[in-house]
């Protein structure tokens, strides 16, 4: 912009150098308002220019403002999401390792109870027959203390070993149970 006044300026004051001077006054004066009038106008186009970025760029921070704002709470919504899944995945959890150990607990039961038969018929056997089961009577209660600690290992169960855990348990019932069975098909 200054360059272009500034060549102006050269081209009047060389106008001026020849010829007539009221005329070329007038030329000068009429080329020095051109150019103040192309300086004002690009002047104010730059200005013009400068407010619609400003506009842009105040547009873009709103943008990015509310951007912030929606991924904020949708990361809010997520967290609180997954939080209330892992909730809700634990209480599953914890209903799964009760129901299994329920069923366990209602097995181990009913085998206690013919193992409990068992020893009453054990009472009343002769002493030879009281000594010969002995060390039968022995490995089933250690069975029995198995199944009981086994049950006991859901509580710290694992989504992924508690199918694991209820297998090892229903081994250790099915064990014990064939125990009691051996040991009584022994008796007289």
């Amino acid at each position: 912009m200054r360059f272009l006044v500034a060549c102006l300026s050269l081209a009047l004051v060389g106008v001026a150098g020849c010829g007539n001077s009221a005329e070329q006054k007038a030329k000068l004066a009429e080329l020095q308002k051109q150019a103040d009038e192309r300086v004002a106008k690009a002047e104010k186009q730059a200005a013009s220019k400068i407010d619609e970025l400003k506009r842009d760029l105040d547009a873009a921070r709103a943008e990015l403002t509310a951007a912030k704002a929606q991924t904020k709470e949708a990361v809010d919504k997520a967290q609180a999401s997954a939080e209330e899944q892992a909730k809700a995945a634990e209480a599953a959890l914890a209903k799964a390792r009760q129901a299994f150990k329920d069923k366990a607990r209602l097995e181990l039961s009913a085998a206690n109870k013919d193992f409990t038969e068992f020893q009453n018929k054990l009472a009343k056997a002769p002493q030879k027959t009281r000594t010969a089961l002995a060390p039968a009577l022995k490995d089933i209660k250690k069975a029995q203390q198995e199944v009981g600690n086994e049950i006991a290992g859901f509580d710290k169960a694992t989504v992924d070993s508690l199918r694991t855990v209820n297998t090892k348990v229903q081994q250790d019932i099915i064990a014990f149970k064939a125990k009691v069975r051996a040991a009584a098909a022994k008796l007289p």
